[in-house]
């Protein structure tokens, strides 16, 4: 091939020209090897130099193009469509940065022209090692996936459907909703909670283009960005979901009783139960562990008082398949277990309560219908909130627990309207978390109802024991001076944790995950929303403790970002300057595949070599610097492409 080079000296408005003699450098370059044209333009990148580029590259049939200016961060793009409006290759062009690296650092006219011309010689060298990459596009899967039923995966899952995409959404417990359908209000706002989830239930069991899986799990996840296999295992209900309206019947017959999860333990449920009032699906579930039949006991009472023979003993497990382009996971927390803090009397005390057992207490769905009642059923007469319960084990503020034991405070002093004495709210804390004006319109608020807050200094300190017919709170205050408080009973403030379902699926992803174990964003300002597995996004709590509205503008993110780059019928451009290897410079050892950091880095066992998956590959170079035998290359980076343009800024 015969190399005809044609060479832009970008005057940028004065930026360059009036530190640097652009003419002078068009000038001696125009000797260099297969330059064929070096000319000069004020503005290359304004409308007219853009034409002007395309038209002298024409002009002189030009092969290669080097161009003198700014960053290729800001114009390359630019100079490459320019060169594919010219009938080339858009990879035949290299750029000499001489404004940042020049023009704008070096202020001796003679030193920056001699750095400009070293750099503009060093560019076209290299540019004859150019190669014509190849554009490629594969075909894609428009569909989602959404990892979990709480208000982050329905809302994800909503707003694809919305978007005309078939969606799944696989969730692990028998209903979606998540922890919204405990609440009675929602903080900072006070707004009613089951006004908030019961229209998004409705939606999503209504939508034609949404399959919901519940009880059930992702057991394996295998392919790529656009192409992704999915299997999941849906454990049997034991009872027909096209059957079964709800109608309690079974319930009512059942005559096993076990502590209620939805209660969080402190009411009961059968061991048929249906999760909630207008949970989706609003269908019985029989909790095999609990059933007699799982002991070896013969009961039929729920299947014999079914009206509609829903109830399905030999009902066996489900297994499906699923494709989709997408995947959205919104696995949600786990609440810190204060059972460890001994101190702290959880679990030996019984009037010591987790934030959400109170926030069940609260609620008119609750176990008591909303009266704040002690276990004897008797109103307390004071009630005390532990803030940062635990926080020492977790080693992180969860930034939302504040909020919701401010809220829980106003509600304890208006549960209950029968009585003519409200409760003494008493909160002990160290720091208070109350972002924005709403958090501290909140805290405002609880504050004007009555509760009352008290600074403590060592919260290691803190001890509840049982005093009388009531607790005792030894606590030392902000002068670290010992003191106590007597209260009737004690909420614990406890923080947000992963869920132990997320790990399953960071395993078959490989996705990064923070010290704690919260899924890593992939970069946590520009994109917040994505994981560090290409096609796959993160919403809600999987990625770190959230309020609901943070969760629900995250699940919007990234069911949005999917809609935008999964469009059915349109295909997936792959990026050209990726990873190669070279199978016979290969050792095998498999470095590659431990350091990349998008998995693209794969061993092929069959044909015992490394391959590089197009398209998870980024071209981020992890592997070409960690290839022991040099057997990995950078496509547009090679090694012998950088050692010329190196060689050649060092010759002078």
């Amino acid at each position: 091939m015969k190399y005809k080079i044609g060479v832009f000296v970008c005057g940028c408005g004065g930026n360059i020209a009036d530190v640097v003699d652009a003419e002078k450098l068009a000038q001696t370059v125009k000797s260099q090897p297969d330059v064929c044209f070096s000319i000069v333009h004020n503005l290359l990148c304004s409308p007219d130099g853009k034409a002007f580029f395309v038209e002298q590259m024409k002009k002189h049939g030009a092969t290669h193009a080097v161009v003198a200016a700014c960053s290729p961060k800001d114009h390359e793009i630019d100079f490459q469509r320019g060169l594919e409006e010219a009938g080339l290759n858009r990879y035949m062009v290299q750029m000499a940065n001489i404004r940042e690296h020049c023009a704008w650092v070096t202020r001796n006219r003679d030193a920056a022209f001699t750095k400009s011309l070293a750099m503009l010689k060093a560019a076209i060298h290299r540019v004859h090692l150019h190669e014509a990459l190849e554009h490629k596009e594969i075909e894609c899967n428009a569909d989602i996936l959404v990892i979990g039923g709480g208000i982050a995966g329905i809302e994800a899952a909503l707003l694809a459907a919305a978007g005309n995409r078939n969606v799944t959404i696989v969730e692990q417990g028998p209903t979606l909703g998540g922890r919204l359908p405990e609440f009675e209000e929602v903080a900072p706002n006070m707004e009613c909670a089951p006004c908030l989830i019961s229209p998004r239930l409705s939606a999503i069991s209504e939508a034609e283009n949404i399959k919901i899986l519940t009880h059930a799990r992702v057991t394996d996840i295998r392919g790529y960005f656009g192409n992704y296999e999915i299997k999941v295992e849906k454990k049997a209900r034991q009872v027909n979901e096209d059957f079964c309206m709800g109608c309690d019947e079974c319930i009512n017959a059942c005559p096993v009783s076990v502590p209620s999860d939805f209660h969080r333990g402190l009411g009961e449920r059968k061991a048929i139960y249906v999760p909630f009032p207008g949970s989706v699906p609003n269908c019985a579930v029989i909790d095999r562990e609990s059933c007699l039949r799982s002991k070896g006991e013969s009961c039929t009472a729920c299947a014999d008082a079914c009206p509609l023979e829903a109830v399905a003993f030999d009902q066996q497990d489900e297994y499906f398949e699923i494709k989709a382009g997408g995947i959205v996971i919104a696995t949600g927390f786990e609440s810190h277990d204060p059972s460890s803090i001994g101190r702290l009397g959880f679990g030996r005390l019984p009037e010591v309560y987790t934030l959400e057992q109170f926030e069940r207490l609260a609620s008119s769905n609750g176990p008591t219908g909303g009266k704040i009642v002690k276990r004897d059923g008797s109103r307390p007469q004071s009630i005390a909130f532990i803030h940062c319960a635990g926080r020492e084990e977790l080693g992180y503020c969860s930034g939302t627990c504040c909020q919701a034991s401010y809220k829980l405070g106003i509600l304890a002093q208006k549960a209950d309207e029968e009585s003519t004495e409200t409760p003494k709210v008493m909160h002990f804390h160290t720091d208070l978390v109350s972002s924005g004006w709403l958090g501290a319109r909140l805290l405002d608020k609880a504050k004007k109802t009555g509760s009352q807050f008290q600074r403590i200094g060592d919260p290691a300190a803190t001890t509840i024991e049982a005093k009388g017919g009531g607790l005792r709170i030894q606590y030392k205050d902000g002068g670290n001076v010992p003191q106590f408080h007597d209260a009737d009973m004690v909420v614990l403030v406890t923080g947000m944790k992963p869920n132990s379902a997320a790990k399953d699926v960071i395993k078959m992803l490989a996705l990064t995950h923070d010290d704690a174990g919260f899924l890593a964003e992939d970069h946590p300002i520009l994109r917040p929303a994505q994981a560090s597995f290409e096609g796959v996004y993160l919403a809600g709590c999987s990625s770190g403790p959230k309020s609901i509205a943070e969760s629900i503008k995250q699940a919007q993110a990234a069911a949005g970002t999917l809609l935008a780059r999964l469009q059915p019928g349109k295909k997936l451009t792959l990026e050209e300057m990726i990873a190669q290897t070279d199978e016979d410079l290969c050792s095998r050892c498999l470095i590659c595949v431990s350091v990349c950091p998008y998995k693209a880095c794969e061993y092929d066992a069959e044909r015992e070599r490394v391959v590089i998956n197009e398209v998870l590959c980024h071209g981020c170079g992890t592997c070409v610097a960690a290839c022991p035998s040099g057997a990995a290359e950078a496509r547009h980076f090679t090694d012998h492409q950088l050692r010329v343009e190196i060689s050649e800024v060092l010759s002078d």
